[in-house]
Order: C-alpha cells, then structure tokens, then sequence
C-alpha cells in the first residue's frame, strides 16, 4: 500500500503549483496557507513533507476551501481519481485560455470524450458564475 502522507503531501504540493495566487501567480506561500486555513506553520510543513498522513478532517476541509476544490480531492478513492482527474482537466484548460485559445477543436475524439470535455468547461463556467471567481 502506498504511503498515505506521501499521497496527501502530493497532493497537496499539485494543488500548490496548479492553483497559484492570483496576485503573485505563483504558489501560494506555507504561511499565508497556514494562516488562511487556521493551522500553524509547522503542522502545514509537516503535512507538505509527508510526516503527518492523517492532519484530521477539519485541517484537510481547510485545505479543500482554501483551494476551492472538493474535500474528496484529497480522498483515495476511486471518485478521488476523478475528481484528481477532472481538476487536471480544468488546469490544462484554464492554461490554454492563458495562452489564447478561447476554443478547442473537438476533431479526432469520440462523441463521448467531446462530451466530456463541454462538460468540463460547463462546470468551470457555472463555478465561476455561482462563486464570483472571474479566472480570465
């Protein structure tokens, strides 16, 4: 079985580089996270380093929150890898807008990874609509 403090300090180091600051545009730092999330510095870098696999479930809907993503982001389940993989999806849209490519060719793929992908960009939409957050 794969070392749980080593998944969740993944995790959370993915979260860190993949939803920066948006004043800096680079990861947030471990203080401001800290701060933000009600932990003190050392139980965050203990977190990020592996050494604490378990922070317990007000520490990790903390984390969710300040991310902005679902609590089961940090689960190991098998809907945890979907909602992993539909983050990374997000991601690598939110980077093509960033690039300028405000449309995606939905040549070459099957009628159902189309689907999907208008879902994503639905649910960005709709999340940005409900929240406030304008990501442009």
């Amino acid at each position: 079985m794969a070392d749980p403090g080593a998944a969740l300090a993944e995790r959370l180091a993915w979260l860190r580089e993949s939803f920066p600051s948006p004043e800096t545009g680079r990861p947030y730092d471990v203080k401001t996270i800290a701060t933000a999330t009600g932990m003190s510095v050392s139980q965050l870098y203990k977190i990020l380093s592996g050494e604490s696999p378990n922070p317990g479930w007000q520490h990790l809907k903390a984390l969710a929150a300040f991310f902005r993503v679902p609590l089961d982001t940090f689960d190991n389940s098998e809907h945890g890898e979907k909602i992993r993989a539909q983050l990374a999806t997000l991601v690598e849209l939110r980077a093509l807008k960033e690039e300028g490519v405000e449309s995606v060719s939905l040549r070459g793929l099957t009628a159902a990874q189309a689907d999907r992908i208008r879902g994503v960009v639905e649910d960005l939409r709709r999340s940005n609509s409900t929240t406030g957050r304008d990501e442009s």
